[in-house]
């Protein structure tokens, strides 16, 4: 067992419950609460509120919102609904895909410095402490050119999340285009840093069907997130409980964790257009259905929900002294 940072104060890893990998209680970038009229908070607060009733009715316990404060993380929110849903919310430090310049000319050690702070002093003052690191690697990692390429200063902040993660002991989670494997040169990065992988979740996977690739995540100690579900489409249910069908029935069902990478009240796409309390329970409600009805087992559901991500949790914990 080990101590989780929630939005509420700190809680045992065996209180975690089922929970979802990868989800935003909103969404945008840095500074936009400071926008006159952007963000209507009273409703950004009742469509949260209602979103974390239906997922506690659909059977989930906690939530970790991989929000950095680049991709608009919002502390008055977590304020607002801290103590009036029961579900579990983890907050996140790190950085998203697009690297802000303020860290082109720092060390990894300088990066984690940041980071870290906020882990131990809580942030912006509120006293609320992140529990997870996130970081996003996608289509940028492709482009080399120069001392401050995208790839040069994604894996500088990979060293960074590495860094911070042993001094901490909080888990990874990463935003991945899984097309590209991104995973694996981020797994590289950890391993040399001498991160545990068992705390390393690589998100998005269920972006690709190649499940040698996945396979290969879980094998080497890794997470795999499946946690992108939108969409309640037969075929698309189907395609999406597949493949972790195909890992839990590979062993892995311990090393797969399941999300929708959803928000109720985000600036992106087509979550601000209308309200969706829904939101966090395709998961629990069609993809869960499904897995039960083509061959997994509650053990298998039971660990991709709750004992996976606990697992990340605990093998971050034990790497610190």
């Amino acid at each position: 067992m080990s101590s989780v940072n929630t939005i509420r104060g700190p809680i045992d890893s065996s209180a975690l419950g089922r929970t979802l990998s990868h989800e935003h209680l909103t969404n945008g970038f840095s500074g936009m609460e400071n926008i006159t009229g952007l963000l209507p908070r009273a409703e950004m607060v009742g469509r949260n509120l209602d979103a974390l009733d239906r997922a506690k009715e659909a059977g989930i316990d906690s939530i970790i919102d991989c929000t950095p404060w680049d991709l608009g993380r919002q502390m008055w929110l977590f304020e607002a609904v801290a103590g009036r849903s029961p579900v579990n919310i983890v907050c996140a430090t790190g950085v998203y895909r697009w690297v802000p310049p303020i860290y082109w000319g720092m060390d990894p050690d300088e990066i984690a410095a940041i980071w870290i702070a906020e882990v131990e002093d809580g942030i912006e003052g509120t006293g609320i402490k992140p529990g997870i690191i996130k970081l996003a690697w996608d289509m940028e990692y492709q482009l080399t050119d120069g001392r401050v390429s995208p790839r040069a200063v994604l894996e500088l902040t990979a060293r960074a999340a590495a860094r911070t993660s042993k001094a901490t002991g909080i888990p990874i989670t990463c935003h991945t285009r899984a097309v590209d494997e991104l995973g694996s040169p981020l797994l590289d990065i950890f391993e040399g840093e001498g991160v545990d992988l068992g705390a390393v979740t690589i998100g998005h996977s269920n972006d690709t069907q190649d499940l040698a690739y996945l396979r290969g995540v879980a094998a080497r100690g890794a997470n795999v997130g499946l946690d992108r579900f939108f969409s309640t489409n037969v075929d698309y249910v189907a395609e999406r409980s597949g493949i972790a069908l195909a890992l839990a029935q590979a062993g892995y069902a311990e090393r797969t964790s399941l999300g929708h990478d959803g928000t109720p009240a985000g600036l992106w796409g087509r979550w601000r257009e209308e309200p969706n309390p829904g939101v966090w329970t395709l998961v629990p409600e069609h993809e869960v259905t499904w897995l039960l009805e083509n061959g997994a087992s509650e053990a298998d559901v039971e660990a991709m929900l709750a004992g996976s991500i606990r697992r990340t949790f605990e093998a971050a914990a034990e790497q610190v002294g």
